[in-house]
């Protein structure tokens, strides 16, 4: 449109002057070259570099633009000079673009306040140049729960955590507190991180974090409280790391039963756990003579119930599990020789069904 506008333009003035030399000039702004720029929103002053306007460049005038993402002009550097003087951090977190426009004697709405895409006039504006301003991004830290038994001389050191999203800062750590926030280690990268032995800080509950920050960032230190750094920064959400005792699962007592599979009820009674068992989670556990899970009864009560007669003849075994967090492997089908977590198995009561 604007390019019919400018002929039309062309085609009226060439008629008035009755082909004389003046003429109307049809601007050409070129090419605008450089960025995209990324910059992090600190207080720091932030300017751009490197940019070029190649190609043929004509008109009497020209500027640079600057407008945030819905074309409202920001500023109006006259030049290179003061285009890069421009400090953007003071704009604050958003997008801005940059243009070069070329014209001739007047051109309407070139003001700061008014919109880029309502200039009228004879004039061509260049492709944009991006500036990203953004504070900083910690991610999102994935991975975990993780429950260890500590204090068995065993190393315990978590694996597949990872960092999602698209962090920013131009510093970054892992921090390990405790939950009250106290800043216990600042691993400084993933591997630092995974070779933290949490076996050595007895039981208790610590947490993982992930920060990203820019200079001059205060209280990043061991001892220190997270709650109290000064700065700018983020820090992303946490994952818990749970430092119990080793579980006990302690003795089972009772039978061996033996029933006879005949359509009439069989259930184990007088079945004890003796000892101090340890783990704030268990659980009784069927197999048959394999290891293969048949039934998982919460509570003595649940084995009660368990009517062996439907199983059929044969041998069970019952088992009691204590344990910390999640187990992998503790379901229906399973084989409790692959059950893997933190926990401690009883010794087994035989049920023979014949």
């Amino acid at each position: 449109m604007k390019n019919l506008f400018t002929g039309i333009l062309l085609t009226i003035a060439f008629i008035l002057t009755g082909c004389s030399d003046d003429r109307v000039v049809v601007p050409e702004s070129g090419v605008l070259n450089g960025g995209p720029f990324d910059f992090i929103i600190d207080g720091v002053a932030d300017n751009v570099s490197g940019i070029t306007v190649t190609g043929n460049t004509v008109g009497k005038k020209s500027t640079f633009i600057i407008t945030d993402a819905a074309g409202e002009i920001l500023g109006l550097p006259g030049d290179m000079a003061a285009l890069e003087a421009v400090d953007f951090d003071g704009a604050g977190e958003g997008v801005c673009y940059i243009w070069y426009v070329t014209y001739e004697s007047s051109i309407s709405g070139l003001e700061v306040g008014n919109n880029a895409n309502d200039l009228t006039g004879i004039y061509d504006l260049s492709n944009k140049l991006t500036v990203n301003r953004n504070p900083p991004s910690a991610g999102m830290l994935t991975g975990g729960p993780f429950t260890f038994a500590v204090g068995d001389g065993t190393a315990d050191n978590v694996s597949g955590i990872s960092v999602d999203g698209d962090p920013k800062g131009d510093n970054s750590s892992f921090i390990i507190t405790d939950n009250a926030g106290k800043i216990l280690g600042l691993p400084a990268d993933m591997d630092a991180l995974e070779g933290v032995d949490f076996d050595g800080t007895g039981t208790g509950v610590c947490l993982i974090w992930y920060i990203r920050y820019q200079d001059g960032l205060q209280g990043l230190a061991v001892d220190a409280n997270a709650s109290g750094l000064m700065g700018v920064f983020d820090l992303s959400d946490s994952i818990t790391v749970n430092r119990v005792d080793p579980p006990m699962a302690g003795t089972l007592n009772g039978g061996p039963f033996n029933f006879t599979v005949d359509g009439t009820a069989d259930n184990v009674s007088g079945i004890t756990v003796t000892g101090t068992p340890v783990g704030s989670k268990s659980s009784f556990i069927i197999t048959d003579d394999m290891g293969k899970i048949l039934g998982l009864p919460a509570t003595m009560t649940d084995l009660e119930g368990v009517n062996f007669d439907d199983a059929g003849a044969g041998v069970c075994l019952i088992w009691y599990i204590r344990y910390e967090g999640d187990l992998e492997g503790l379901e229906v089908d399973a084989n409790a020789n692959d059950i893997k977590g933190v926990f401690d198995l009883s010794n087994s009561i035989t049920v023979n069904r014949s």
